[in-house]
């Protein structure tokens, strides 16, 4: 079993840091071939551009789908992105690592995902969702929060961090992933987390405890549930009799200021 590790903070020896080392050394040691990923320590460009590209598709206006596809086709995606593809295809459990940075990713990370999710190699139209190359692959992310669970709670002033999650991490579901619920460490940084309780420990140590107990089960971890692709008609809408499982996909509106416009 194949364990590809995505990190996304730019100061290697930061908690999320030790929680990605932490990653390797639990799956390591329970049998799994790893690859890492450290992206800004790899200095991975995040922004898709014309110059990663030697040759265009369209010389007079650059389309990122278009180049995508034309160098995955012709075999001349740039090495960077290529190698990533094929740590991923590679891959059958897929880890990432980051902050919650203004309620999303980092955006390395985000341009990571604008990079390497080419189209052409990673979907095509008929190959997405259930029907996506990583079908069959598991897709587990373990976020950081500054603010502490309270307030990233259902009812707190940060509004609830689980719901965030489901957007963020829609893209690998429209890649196939089973995508693992997420694992979300509140309270980062902070005196208390630092300098510990009485007892002598940290919440370094607590943390990085309880994400080793969450690894070591993580064959039994529950997913995501999203809609099948059967739950959608011909006009890409849920049918009536379909289950919902988020606001953001359902039989009825839940945009919150629709009834004040």
């Amino acid at each position: 079993m194949i364990a590809h590790i995505v990190l996304a903070h730019p100061e290697r020896n930061s908690f999320n840091g030790l929680l990605a080392d932490t990653t390797q050394a639990e799956l390591s040691a329970a049998g799994w071939e790893i690859t890492f990923a450290d992206l800004y320590g790899m200095g991975f460009d995040p922004c898709e551009a014309p110059g990663h590209y030697e040759t265009r598709a369209d010389a007079e206006r650059f389309h990122a789908q278009t180049e995508q596809r034309f160098h995955a086709d012709q075999g001349t995606t740039p090495a960077d992105v290529a190698q990533q593809i094929e740590q991923i295809l590679a891959c059958d459990l897929l880890v990432v690592h980051f902050p919650l940075w203004w309620f999303g990713m980092p955006a390395i990370l985000k341009g990571w995902m604008d990079r390497v999710f080419v189209y052409g190699s990673m979907y095509r139209s008929a190959m997405r969702y259930d029907a996506g190359l990583c079908a069959g692959k598991k897709m587990l992310a373990c976020v950081t929060t500054g603010a502490s669970a309270d307030s990233c709670s259902f009812d707190g002033r940060e509004s609830d961090t689980r719901l965030l999650m489901w957007p963020l991490l829609f893209p690998f579901r429209y890649l196939g992933f089973d995508v693992l619920e997420p694992e979300i460490l509140h309270g980062i940084g902070g005196v208390a987390f630092v300098e510990g309780d009485e007892d002598g420990t940290t919440g370094v140590d607590r943390y990085t405890q309880h994400w080793s107990d969450q690894l070591a089960g993580i064959r039994d971890r529950p997913t995501i549930p999203y809609n099948r692709d059967t739950d959608f008609g011909d006009d890409k809408r849920l049918l009536p009799d379909a289950p919902t499982y988020s606001p953001f996909v359902s039989h009825s509106s839940n945009v919150p200021w629709e009834e004040r416009s």
